[in-house]
């Protein structure tokens, strides 16, 4: 388990230039595609994260596809709609995907095959998530990433205290697959994503 903070203040002005044209297109634009890239590019880096422990032949299998899910909150409790593919996915068609399948969780009318195959899951706190939270492993998966609430808080740059906005970030991993630094590795590497999403489109296909 692993407690990161992350400054997305650039992440924020660059969603914030990106609406307009996201409008136009019809998208109501988040933080959470940008999250989904970021955590693609992290699992690529580290694929250990996108594997999954066979426990009938205790084998370890590595998914080269990238099928993420994301936890919604319904009626009928928490379920965890997948985006699939989301490595070939733009930044507006996984938030097309995104409102879709969860759109469907909240209404009860999502297939099947849009609630399995996830190869990694990211949980989104919310508001009353509390300052910290400890998410629960998707089995069979080796990860989940629980995203807060961003805040303003003080920050130290360049020599100067200045006002951050802050969101912390949560990962839980499997430690029969997973060794502590490389999710910590992990971690750094979506931070690294976030707080300077110009890689993000550096390294997106």
């Amino acid at each position: 388990m692993l407690f990161r903070s992350c400054d997305v203040g650039r992440l924020k002005e660059l969603c914030a230039r990106l609406k307009p044209q996201a409008e136009k297109a019809g998208v109501k634009l988040t933080f959470l595609p940008f999250i989904v890239k970021a955590v693609v590019g992290a699992l690529k880096k580290h694929p250990v994260l996108n594997s999954a422990l066979d426990e009938t032949t205790n084998e370890l299998v590595t998914r080269r596809y990238y099928h993420l899910g994301i936890a919604a909150s319904t009626d009928r409790g928490l379920m965890v709609p997948v985006v699939k593919d989301a490595d070939r996915r733009s930044i507006l068609d996984i938030a097309r995907e995104i409102d879709r399948v969860s759109s469907a969780a909240r209404e009860g009318t999502i297939a099947s095959e849009d609630l399995s195959g996830s190869t990694f899951t990211i949980t989104s706190l919310g508001t009353q998530g509390g300052l910290f939270a400890t998410p629960v492993l998707n089995f069979p998966e080796g990860g989940i990433l629980g995203v807060h609430q961003i805040k303003q808080r003080p920050v130290v740059r360049d020599g100067q205290i200045v006002v951050g906005e802050i969101m912390l970030l949560s990962l839980s991993f499997d430690h029969r697959i997973v060794d502590g630094h490389v999710g910590a590795a992990f971690a750094y590497d979506i931070i690294a994503y976030l707080e300077n999403p110009d890689l993000l489109f550096l390294e997106m296909t």
